[in-house]
């Protein structure tokens, strides 16, 4: 061994290493591995690693290992990985990991995978779809080929063949289920199809309690209100709803109520006479304002009395 004054320069030669170290560096080195220090760094080096550092870094590797820093970086890799940073950047890398930091960030990655970052930016975790997502863009209505049919409904013709979408519309009394309107995406798939929920019939036989001259229907999810048979002392009508729901129809019992007699209450959108409980209802008026939008009208049956309100425009 020898050496030359405090602060020169010093060459250490141990059984199986190499170490060298040069301006006042501190180098360490065992187990022949290869450690390289210049300009007041410091480097370790355990195991049968290589490790180089310069200007002003700090550089530690073990385990088999390969770490390098420079510019005022520090580095620090472990577990048979290989880790690079530089540019005052930190980067760390653990179990047979590659990562790769540059310009002012962090990049960590562990557990066999790789990790790159750039530009003081951050990379987003994007998770791929397993399957394609059904929203836009759309294509014309036509590019989908055969068009599709819905059970007791069909849609609305439309002369433009560059249409977005088809309207579908059910036959009478039957209920559109879903979405009205069906577009093709743009791998040529139709969107979800509605469908017509069929009424439930109130057949006269049946319901022979109600005042019926014919077989009525109800649409499903909805409750309509029919006339009894049965009447008071006064001749003033008994009525009931009739419910459907999911095919299944259930009654009300019969109750006072009202008649609301079409060609008396002239000025109501009425296609038939109605019959109402003993409450309050808000019907369309025929006539509309000035500017065309409608106007209704406060209907009240009470104790099988029947009052009315002139039309007003509802805000």
């Amino acid at each position: 061994m020898c050496g030359t004054g405090d602060g020169g320069s010093s060459t250490s030669s141990d059984i199986g290493n190499g170490g060298t170290s040069s301006g006042g560096d501190r180098s360490t080195s065992s187990g022949g591995d290869r450690s390289t220090s210049s300009g007041g760094d410091r480097s370790t080096s355990s195991g049968g690693d290589r490790s180089t550092s310069s200007g002003g870094d700090r550089s530690r590797s073990s385990g088999g290992d390969r770490s390098r820093s420079s510019g005022g970086d520090r580095s620090t890799s472990s577990g048979g990985d290989r880790s690079t940073s530089s540019g005052g950047d930190r980067s760390t890398s653990s179990g047979g990991d590659r990562s790769t930091s540059s310009g002012g960030d962090r990049s960590t990655s562990s557990g066999g995978d790789r990790s790159t970052s750039s530009g003081d930016e951050a990379s987003p975790n994007v998770r791929p779809s397993a399957r394609p997502q059904p929203s836009g863009p759309f294509l014309p209505v036509d590019s989908c080929g055969e068009k599709p049919t819905v059970d007791n409904g069909d849609f609305i013709s439309d002369s433009d063949r560059n249409r977005m979408a088809l309207t579908f519309k059910c036959i009478n009394y039957y209920k559109l289920v879903g979405p009205e309107q069906v577009m093709c995406h743009s791998d040529k798939t139709w969107s979800k199809l509605p469908i017509c929920k069929a009424p439930c019939t109130i057949d006269k036989r049946t319901f022979y309690l109600l005042d019926l001259k014919k077989d009525m229907f109800v649409k499903e999810g909805e409750s309509q209100t029919f006339l009894c048979k049965e009447t008071d002392y006064w001749k003033k009508p008994f009525v009931a709803d009739v419910r459907c729901l999911n095919g299944d129809v259930t009654t009300g019992s019969c109750t006072l109520g009202c008649k609301l007699d079409a060609r008396r209450y002239y000025w109501l959108d009425l296609t038939q006479d109605m019959f109402l409980k003993d409450e309050r209802q808000t019907l369309n008026c025929k006539q509309k304002d000035y500017w065309g939008r409608p106007l209704v009208a406060n209907v009240q049956c009470q104790n099988g009395y029947l009052t009315s309100n002139s039309c007003y425009q509802l805000n």
